[in-house]
């Protein structure tokens, strides 16, 4: 009996959740004035009119400090993890990161606007900040319990670190990637906008609180769909990634 293929993808589900946000967003627009929630359609209507130079040179901006900031969360993230996994001091680390998660982003916010002033420093070291303890954490997780029978076969040939690395650690490294890379990239861009409602004069969540001061609230909504856009597309372009070059590392294949 042949095996059925599977009905859904995770990009498909992402795409079948934006539309059901979509769906929200219309019924709740129905139990507001437009000045407090517009329409999908009426903010789609406006669109145009958000579309100017001001926008591209402020989408420019704060999608290079997410690029920076996550970019530096990853590689440190994913180093740490990779090094410390498996000593008795990964135990320590995992309890300093998750006493470090329950700051909130605001607080950490204002301390670096204080120590570097307002630009784009204060948004990328939140960034890397707020994101690397998801990226450290899943990626110790996924070290933390490697294959008893690859690991006895290895211990039996007596492999060296090299081979253990490229055996055991490199294929649960490249699958947890793909969960590092979806969550961290939209957390990485809600942690860009606090950043820039805190501490920028520039960037997309400074037009952002710009339109909410005035209650301009069809730019805000616009502003905000332009983010959920944003991170379904870096799904796509990521499950597109492990769909071709990397399909022999995806879960269930």
């Amino acid at each position: 009996m042949k095996a059925t293929r599977r009905s859904s993808t995770p990009f498909l589900n992402e795409l079948i959740g934006f539309g059901l946000l979509i769906i929200l967003w219309a019924v709740l627009s129905m139990f507001f004035p437009v000045y407090i929630i517009p329409s999908p359609i009426e903010v789609f209507k406006a669109t145009p009119e958000f579309l100017n130079a001001q926008f591209f040179s402020a989408m420019g901006i704060t999608l290079l400090r997410i690029v920076v900031g996550f970019a530096i969360s990853f590689f440190i993230g994913t180093g740490l993890a990779t090094l410390f996994a498996g000593t008795k001091l990964s135990e320590q680390l995992s309890a300093m990161v998750q006493a470090f998660q329950v700051i909130p982003a605001v607080t950490v916010g204002v301390i670096l606007v204080i120590i570097f002033g307002v630009g784009s420093a204060p948004p990328i070291i939140l960034i890397t900040l707020m994101t690397l303890p998801l990226v450290f954490m899943n990626t110790l997780q996924a070290l933390k319990f490697p294959d008893p029978k690859l690991l006895e076969y290895l211990d039996s040939i007596k492999a060296d670190r090299k081979l253990r690395f490229s055996a055991l650690m490199k294929p649960q490294i490249i699958k947890v990637t793909r969960t590092n890379l979806i969550l961290g990239f939209s957390m990485a861009s809600k942690i860009a906008v606090t950043g820039e409602f805190i501490g920028s004069q520039d960037g997309l969540g400074y037009l952002l609180n710009k339109a909410r001061l005035v209650f301009a609230m069809k730019e805000v909504f616009f502003y905000i769909f332009f983010f959920i856009v944003l991170t379904v597309l870096f799904q796509g372009l990521v499950e597109l990634i492990y769909a071709t070059s990397l399909r022999k590392y995806t879960y269930g294949d």
